[in-house]
C-alpha cells in the first residue's frame, strides 16, 4: 500500500523573491548548455543553480565535484539568508497548471506531496529503462545538498477524481503563488485541512502509483535512503530520507497530456537506399509521402490517419520522400512474439526493436549510451535536422496513450527510453523537501 504524506515544504520567500518565472526551471535532465546559460542570466537566485543541468552528460564526463560543493554551498547560503524559507505545518500542494498542446487547450491538476519509500511492497511502477550515469549524477547531488530539489511525476487510478474535488474544496481564497512561463500559467494553492489529507492517504492506499516522469530521480531516492539506512546507528521508519517529494495526478483527468517523442540517428553510417528499403519492405509496408508536403503539420496529419495500426514516419537522408511505414504483423511475429504483449504493441518498442536492432544494427549498448540516438518533442527539428545533414534519419512517432503506460507499468515491464513525454514538464523551484 503507497503511503502519501503532507509535509513542510522549503520554498522561495515571496517577500523577495517577486518573479517566480525568474527562478524556476525545466528539470535538470532537459536543461542543455545553452538553456543552462539563460536560466543563470535570468535571476541570481535561478534553481539552475541547485539542480546544475545536464552538461556533464553531454559532454561524456563524469561532474567535477566543485560543482556539487557549489550547489550545496549555495543551497545553505539561500536558507541561511531567508531567499528560501520552510512551511510552518504539514502540508499538502495543490498545483493547477493551465496550457495548450496540439492545438488544444488543458488544466492540469495534481498535488505534491510526500511518497513513502518501499522497494518490497511494489506498489510503485516504474515503467522505463535508467541507466547509471545520471542516477550516479543525482545522488552526488543529493549526498551535498541533503534534499529533493525536484518532484518525481507519479499518476494514479481514480476514475471518480475524488481527491481533485475534495482538494478543490479544502483551497484557501488566496494562491500560495501564481506566474506564467513560457505560456503555463501554474497556480499553487497550501492544503492544509486535517480532512481534506486524510481523504488523499486513504484513497490511495490501496492504489498503485505509477512514474510518468523522473525514473531516475525516484532510483536515486531508493539509493539515498538505502545508503542512509546503512549508515544510521538507529533505523526510524519517518526518517525523512524514507520518503520522497512526489507530484500525484489522476489517470482519468482531462488535463493529462502525453506528447510523442521522435527519433533522429545522427553521426550514424546510412544504409545503402536500395538495400535499406528492402530490409524495411521484410516488416512494413511502405507508403511514399508526397514530396510536396513536407511540413510536420503534413506528416503528422498522416501519420494520424494511421493512429489505430502500429506505424510510424521514417525519414532518410538517401530517401527521395518520406515513408509511411506500417507493421505486417505476420512477418514481425517471430521476433515482436518474443517480447510481452503490451511492449509489442507499442509503436516505440517496434520501432527499437524492428528498425533499430534488427535492420540498422544498432545495440542495447549504443541505444544506452546515445551513440547516435537524439530525441526531440518537435517534429519539424527532426525533418530539419535530416535535410541539413545534422541527422541522417528521423523518425515521427505517434504518442503513448496513458492506458499503455499503465498496462506496461502494471505487468513490470519497462519501455524504451524517451517512450513518454507528459507536457508540461514539472517546473522545479516550485517546492523542495529537506532530508535533514
Amino acid at each position: 500500500m503507497p503511503q502519501i504524506d503532507a509535509f513542510k515544504g522549503t520554498y522561495y520567500n515571496p517577500e523577495i523573491i517577486t518573479d517566480m518565472a525568474a527562478v524556476t526551471a525545466p528539470p535538470y535532465d532537459v536543461i542543455t548548455g545553452t538553456k543552462k546559460a539563460d536560466l543563470l542570466a535570468q535571476s541570481p537566485y535561478n534553481v539552475i543553480r541547485l539542480i546544475l543541468g545536464k552538461a556533464a552528460q553531454e559532454a561524456g564526463t563524469a561532474r567535477p565535484k566543485s560543482e556539487f560543493e557549489d550547489a550545496s554551498a549555495t543551497f545553505n547560503k539561500w536558507l541561511t539568508e531567508n531567499i528560501l524559507i520552510d512551511d510552518s505545518k504539514p502540508t499538502l500542494y495543490d498545483l493547477e497548471e493551465e496550457f495548450e498542446a496540439v492545438g488544444k487547450c488543458y488544466c492540469r491538476r495534481g498535488f505534491i506531496g510526500l511518497l513513502k519509500l518501499d522497494r518490497k511492497k511494489n506498489t510503485v511502477r516504474p515503467h522505463e529503462h535508467t541507466l547509471q550515469a545520471p542516477k550516479e549524477d543525482r545522488l552526488e547531488l543529493t549526498r551535498h545538498c541533503r534534499a529533493n530539489l525536484s518532484q518525481i511525476f507519479t499518476l494514479y487510478a481514480d476514475q471518480h477524481n475524488v481527491i481533485e474535488k475534495a482538494l478543490n474544496q479544502a483551497r484557501k481564497s488566496e494562491t500560495m503563488l501564481t506566474f506564467t512561463e513560457d505560456g503555463i500559467t501554474r497556480r499553487l494553492w497550501r492544503i492544509t485541512d486535517p480532512e481534506a489529507i486524510n481523504i488523499v492517504k486513504v484513497h490511495l492506499e490501496n492504489r498503485e502509483i505509477f512514474i510518468a516522469d523522473g525514473h531516475h530521480r525516484y532510483e536515486t531516492a531508493l539509493l539515498y535512503q538505502q545508503e542512509k539506512n546503512a549508515a544510521a546507528s538507529k533505523l526510524n521508519d519517518n526518517d525523512p530520507w524514507n520518503y520522497v517529494m512526489s507530484y500525484f495526478s489522476s489517470m482519468s483527468s482531462p488535463g493529462l497530456a502525453i506528447l510523442p517523442t521522435h527519433r533522429m540517428l545522427a553521426n550514424f553510417p546510412t544504409p545503402d537506399a536500395g538495400v535499406l528499403r528492402e530490409k524495411l519492405a521484410e516488416f512494413f509496408s511502405m507508403e511514399e509521402c508526397p514530396t510536396t508536403k513536407l511540413e510536420s503539420s503534413d506528416l503528422l496529419a498522416k501519420l494520424e490517419e494511421n493512429k489505430d495500426l502500429p506505424s510510424f514516419i521514417f525519414i532518410s537522408e538517401n530517401f527521395e520522400a518520406p515513408l509511411l511505414l506500417t507493421l505486417k504483423q505476420e512477418a514481425a511475429a517471430a521476433i515482436l512474439n518474443k517480447m510481452p504483449d503490451s511492449l509489442a504493441a507499442l509503436d516505440v518498442s517496434i520501432l527499437q526493436q524492428l528498425v533499430f536492432n534488427q535492420i540498422l544494427k544498432i545495440s542495447t549498448e549504443d541505444m544506452e549510451q546515445q551513440r547516435y540516438t537524439r530525441y526531440t518533442q518537435d517534429a519539424a527539428t527532426a525533418i530539419d535536422a535530416v535535410k541539413s545533414g545534422a541527422a541522417q534519419i528521423a523518425v515521427l512517432l505517434k504518442s503513448t496513450r496513458i492506458d499503455q503506460v499503465s498496462e506496461v507499468a502494471s505487468n513490470g515491464e519497462k519501455m524504451p527510453q524517451k517512450s513518454t513525454f507528459f507536457y508540461p514538464k514539472l517546473a522545479t523551484g516550485l517546492l523542495f523537501n529537506r532530508l535533514d
